[in-house]
């Protein structure tokens, strides 16, 4: 079996844009028969990357920073202009879903139509139909034509019929977005089994959080470049720190929020490590349980090698499944940190905590304040456990009181 499902070295992908129409004879002899004048549009500006076999792998970046042109070439509708995309593997795209129906056919006659383009017999559809139907939720609708369907229905439908496509590798660009929240439920469902089952997962969205859920690895796009390839917690806080530093207008979740700090770790010899983190109860004594709206800390001791200004320090609470819960850091707060030779402690005190219960790890990372690479990061560098106080429903705690009104 090869290494990698996927590699790309070295690929460049340009088009051409003209910066005037000429239509008619007329409009070329006004200009003299000269050339148009015209632009180059760098796409993909020498991207390379892998991807492993059995890996999920995550697209990020704003728009037109190259992410949908990436996955044309990598499904073979666009030929790089330098470079080599090697894939090993039966591709399925999920680029534009619904590409191919016909309007004037039944929602019937456009899964055998949609099924035969990408590749599945007759037969395979006839096993199937049930199961496709069933799960685009229109079995009501099966016989109506297209043409009055939603667009939301058309999507849920081209979906249902791409993921039953037996392929090895399957390239998704912002399909997280079909459909309401119980059907995109039933579609995270089916790319974790995609994940058990080990095929290659390939996503492009917006949606930081599921990129964040399911990929091992992500590639961050911007200006058709590649700024950073790795653990997808690092791309993914490398991307929105930047977005904030340049003042995007984009809303930021606890999901999306940078962990302590952004980017990855240097490969040199650090001046600063992550000596010890310790989880302190609202007396900031040391704990392993912490009561549901309690105070808490989370004590950081670093070892410094040298004098540092500047110093950054951060810390990111996530569940079980590794799922960020909440991150911030020195900088965020408004603190600025200098650093002696030797050990230095600090803490993060969170003055309510209001998740129910449930074990939460810490990651917690350092690096300068002009730097995005991490002098120490650490991964579930300390745990504990939440213990609810009173038996409510869900996630947290929320204060809540009642009275009653008498008519």
């Amino acid at each position: 079996m090869p290494m990698n499902a996927i590699s790309v070295s070295h690929i460049s992908k340009s088009f051409i844009i003209p910066h005037e129409k000429r239509d008619t004879l007329r409009e070329w002899v006004a200009s003299g028969f000269k050339p148009r004048k015209k632009d180059v549009l760098h796409a993909i500006d020498d991207v390379s990357f892998t991807v492993g076999q059995g890996e999920s792998f995550g697209i990020i970046g704003r728009n037109g920073s190259g992410k949908s042109t990436l996955l044309k070439v990598l499904a073979g509708i666009y030929p790089v202009d330098s470079g080599k995309v090697v894939t090993n593997g039966k591709i399925s795209p999920f680029l534009e879903l619904g590409v191919g129906f016909n309007y004037d056919l039944s929602a019937r006659d456009n899964v055998y139509l949609n099924g035969t383009v990408l590749g599945l017999s007759k037969a395979e559809i006839d096993d199937q139909f049930d199961e496709i139907i069933r799960f685009s939720e229109l079995e009501q609708f099966v016989d109506q034509k297209l043409k009055n369907f939603s667009s939301g229905m058309q999507v849920r439908l081209a979906f249902s019929v791409a993921i039953k496509a037996n392929a090895d590798i399957y390239l998704m660009d912002e399909v997280l977005a079909v459909g309401d929240m119980a059907f995109q439920q039933k579609c995270f469902e089916v790319f974790r089994q995609f994940r058990r089952d080990g095929k290659i997962l390939i996503f492009v969205s917006h949606d930081l959080a599921s990129v964040r859920q399911f990929c091992d690895r992500s590639l961050y796009l911007k200006g058709g470049k590649a700024v950073l390839v790795g653990r997808t917690d690092e791309v993914l806080d490398r991307y929105v720190y930047e977005d904030q530093k340049a003042g995007a207008p984009v809303e930021v979740s606890a999901e999306q929020s940078p962990v302590a700090v952004p980017g990855k770790r240097t490969e040199q010899k650090t001046p600063v490590v992550v000596k010890k983190v310790r989880i302190l109860d609202k007396q900031l004594k040391p704990a392993q349980r912490i009561a549901t709206n309690d105070a808490m800390g989370i004590e950081i001791e670093l070892e410094a090698q040298e004098p540092l200004a500047d110093i950054v320090v951060g810390m990111m609470l996530k569940d079980s499944e590794g799922k960020p819960i909440f991150g911030t850091n020195t900088e965020i707060l408004g603190y600025d940190l200098d650093l002696d030779p030797g050990l230095f402690t600090c803490r993060f005190i969170i003055e309510v905590m209001p998740i129910r219960q449930g074990p939460i790890q810490v990651t917690v990372a350092v690096h300068k304040r002009s730097s995005t690479e991490h002098f120490d990061w650490k991964d579930e560098a300390a745990r504990f456990d939440i213990v609810a106080k009173q038996k409510n429903v869900g996630f947290v705690q929320i204060p809540v009181s009642f009275s009653g009104i008498l008519n």
